[in-house]
């Protein structure tokens, strides 16, 4: 018998299988004309098994495994003669594996000592067979997907090229030649810029270049000269065969477009038109929404410091009247905005728990102002068996809110205006929530009912004679409902009133959690510093943040004094929130980095206020350390809702009353020795199984001793049981998931005086993912997949606590 030629796939399957059952030998071995085939062995060397000595045809006629603790008392082994003789066998196991139904060969283990498995190793040695199994339908499968790709390949009427970093044609399938007119050694010869158009030439030279060096497909338009002189525009998909990191050609598909192009040619000038007018209208819209809105805030904010200082009767009154046109102007230039970015897919869906009855007890409160100087009481009714925390999008859902009320409230001059929250139905993931506006003003027509929703349209021109509006809040709210699947309508009759309804699904796992952005989140008395270098936008917003929510505001013109201050308050009274704008000194990113690399002043939530029309990168801003942004101008919402996120810590620990770490911010590691790591234990909360076996891998290879348990509520138990100074939780976990888990520890932590280590490691690392895990308590974050230098620089950063 041969030596065996192990198969990489398999190989790591016989290892593993020997390491469960506790044996010298396992092997994988495949039925055919020579015998069984050894396709990977462990501790044993061969590459066939003649047929009369087979192990897998001995099995042959089972479904599932075959256990022989003596093979002298089985008739099927008594007179094998690897038995009967050297090596004297004596233990057999083995798993069949199937193809597609059909028996192929087994996964064998055996020993010179008569033994028997645990039923845990039978569960081991039937997972790796089904791994195997696997494994051969996979290959089966790439075997048809390459069978098709060569036919596809020669048979279809595109063009397949792999070119060189020299532009030279590698090879190509039969179509290019036919197509073009040339031999295949012609187009070999010399570079495939000579069948290119001269006006197209740079341009595929620098793409070609361009995937070399980046890695990265393009998708070009070009045009290919045929030896007959005909043009063909094609269009490809340029992508890099990449072997260990460097590309080694590029791959292309190009299709024939010359068809579609002359149609395009031909459709485009009876098209430019009415595409260039609609553009115009839209961007003159919007340009001018923009150009307005800026100003526009400045006033509102003006006007807002002008209210608080000491003025006569005549003077107040003035400036309240002026400040309620900005207010209304303002609502349209924002609807405005609204539609346009709803169309342009530019509000994002940001999901966060938050409290949906404080929030909308905030609307009510507002709209009450509204309805001052009309004999309309409004109202507000939350069915007390609905959860007040739910899971959504709170910036959206207000927005929602408070159209339908503003336009209730316009179009009723006597009566009621009632927000009304109900349960419509639920499921076993999700509760549909209904809201409702009734009101008793002019009702609606069934005619005029299919205007509503439109944009920049009311039910009667003579209507908008007498209630002002651009006709946008209807229309926005229905966007924005749809965007987060929902569905809105009216029922209404004239003269007797209306009811806008809109129903939202709302996922259940949110019951009975607390707010990660709250909206009972207590700003008052927290100290803020404030950097933008513009004088007018810094008074705008410190009056929101000063004399609305009663922080307490100091003031910097850029990025050196922002940072001493904030390392001198940092020995007292350090600031809990940066709230800045870009800087003459230091640029947003580089400001974020700088106050994260200071362990003194890193503990400081990080706002940015981004200028309008200025692109965001949500994901420069999470690596930089950037809690939340705000678009400029800033609205007094829009800024809350940035400093709840903010603040989210703040909320879960007010919520909570547990003690929480205060710094957010990465803790410089330090120099960790063998000593050091063996001293620590570790417990891994994961329920995923090649997730925990991973990990506990790269701890051992670390150094470190570690336990691991299936899920928050064993996180907890072991705790209690055990003294574990660092946790690595993951946070969608069954029975108990991280967070709750985190909080119980916490509340333990508190009663025993001593606070451990809990590093967060999820899938989710989206905008906000961070901070709902250091608001839960965590100390850390790792974004699964959890690269083995994250790892360790996180576990070192707890010697940094000690």
């Amino acid at each position: 018998m041969a030596s065996a030629s192990a198969v990489p796939e398999f190989d790591s399957v016989v290892a593993e299988a020997a390491k469960a059952a506790n044996v010298p030998v396992a092997f994988v071995g495949f039925l055919d004309k020579a015998g069984e085939t050894v396709k990977a062995a462990r501790g044993w060397n061969v590459a066939v098994i003649p047929p009369p000595m087979s192990f897998a045809i001995r099995i042959a006629n089972q479904s599932d495994i075959v256990v022989v603790p003596d093979t002298t008392l089985d008739v099927r082994f008594s007179s094998h003669p690897l038995v009967t003789g050297a090596p004297n066998i004596r233990f057999f196991a083995g798993v069949p594996i199937f193809d597609d139904g059909t028996f192929v060969g087994a996964l064998s283990v055996i020993d010179r000592a008569p033994r028997n498995l645990s039923p845990e190793q039978i569960a081991m040695l039937r997972l790796l067979a089904r791994q195997v199994s696997r494994e051969i339908e996979i290959r089966r499968e790439k075997e048809e997907l390459n069978e098709r790709f060569r036919e596809f390949f020669e048979q279809t009427d595109d063009f397949v090229m792999s070119i060189s970093h020299d532009l030279r044609l590698i090879h190509s399938n039969e179509t290019v030649m036919n197509a073009l007119g040339y031999t295949r050694e012609e187009l070999s010869s010399q570079p495939l810029l000579r069948v290119i158009d001269a006006d197209s030439r740079e341009e595929f030279k620098s793409a070609v270049a361009d995937v070399f060096e980046s890695g990265e497909p393009r998708i070009i338009e070009t045009v290919f000269v045929t030896s007959g002189g005909r043009r063909m525009s094609m269009e490809g998909s340029l992508r890099p065969r990449i072997v260990d990191g460097r590309t080694l050609m590029v791959r292309v598909i190009f299709r024939d477009i010359t068809e579609r192009k002359e149609f395009e040619t031909e459709l485009g000038n009876a098209r430019d038109a009415a595409l260039e007018a609609a553009r115009l209208k839209s961007q003159f819209l919007t340009n001018v929404s923009h150009e307005i809105r800026t100003p526009m805030n400045g006033i509102v904010g003006m006007l807002d410091l002008l209210e608080s200082t000491s003025l006569n009767e005549e003077q107040r009154d003035y400036a309240r009247q002026a400040h309620a046109s900005a207010d209304h102007l303002l609502s349209i230039v924002n609807n405005i905005l609204y539609v346009s970015n709803v169309e342009a897919g530019g509000l994002g869906s940001s999901s966060v728990d938050f409290d949906l009855y404080k929030m909308l007890q905030r609307v009510v409160e507002v709209m009450k102002i509204a309805a001052i100087g009309k004999d309309i009481q409004v109202d507000f009714s939350y069915d007390s068996n609905l959860p007040p925390i739910v899971r959504g999008n709170q910036s959206k859902l207000r927005q929602v809110v408070t159209n339908l009320m503003e336009n209730a409230i316009k179009f009723t001059e006597e009566g009621k205006v009632l927000l009304r929250v109900t349960q419509q139905t639920e499921t076993d993931t999700h509760r549909l929530l209904r809201f409702e506006v009734q009101d008793t003003g002019i009702g609606i027509s069934d005619e005029d009912r299919l205007l509503l929703f439109e944009k920049f349209s009311q039910v009667d021109g003579s209507q908008s004679r007498r209630f002002q509006g651009a006709g946008l809040g209807l229309a926005t709210a229905r966007q924005l409902i749809e965007t987060m699947g929902g569905l809105i309508d009216v029922e209404s009759k004239p003269g007797v009133g209306s009811t806008f309804w809109f129903s939202i699904p709302f996922p259940k796992h949110a019951q009975g959690r607390k707010p990660i952005a709250s909206s009972e989140l207590d700003f008052k008395e927290k100290r803020v510093l404030l950097v933008d270098q513009f004088p007018t936008s810094r008074k705008i917003v410190r009056h929101y943040l000063e004399s609305t929510w009663g922080m307490r505001v100091d003031e910097s013109e850029n990025a050196i004094t922002a940072l001493a201050a904030m390392r001198q308050a940092a020995e007292a009274d350090p600031y809990r929130v940066v709230v800045f704008d870009v800087m003459p000194d230091l640029d947003a990113m580089s400001f974020a980095r700088e106050v994260r690399a200071d362990p003194h002043i890193a503990g400081s939530s990080l706002i940015h206020l981004v200028a309008a029309n200025t692109e965001v990168n949500r994901e420069r801003m999470r690596e930089s350390g950037i809690n939340s942004y705000v678009m400029k101008p800033v609205g007094q919402s829009e800024l809350f809702d940035a400093m709840t996120v903010a603040l989210a810590h703040d909320a879960l620990s007010e919520a909570k009353g547990v003690s929480q770490p205060a710094s957010p911010g990465p803790v410089a590691p330090v120099d960790v020795s063998p000593e050091m790591r063996r001293k620590v234990r570790v417990l891994l909360a994961e329920d995923n199984f090649l997730n925990a076996k991973l990990t506990l891998s790269q701890l051992q290879k670390l150094g470190y001793e570690a336990d691991s348990v299936p899920n928050g509520k064993e996180a907890v138990e072991a705790v209690a049981k055990n003294d574990y100074q660092i946790i690595l939780m993951d946070c969608q976990m069954p029975v108990l998931d991280g967070y709750q888990a985190t909080i119980e520890i916490r509340l333990r932590d508190r009663e025993r005086g001593a606070q451990r280590r809990i590093i967060a490691m999820t899938a989710n690392a989206l905008e906000g993912d961070r901070e709902k895990c250091l608001a839960a308590g965590m100390d850390d974050y790792l974004a699964k997949p959890t690269k083995h230098d994250e790892l360790e620089t996180a576990l070192a950063r707890y010697f940094s606590k000690v």
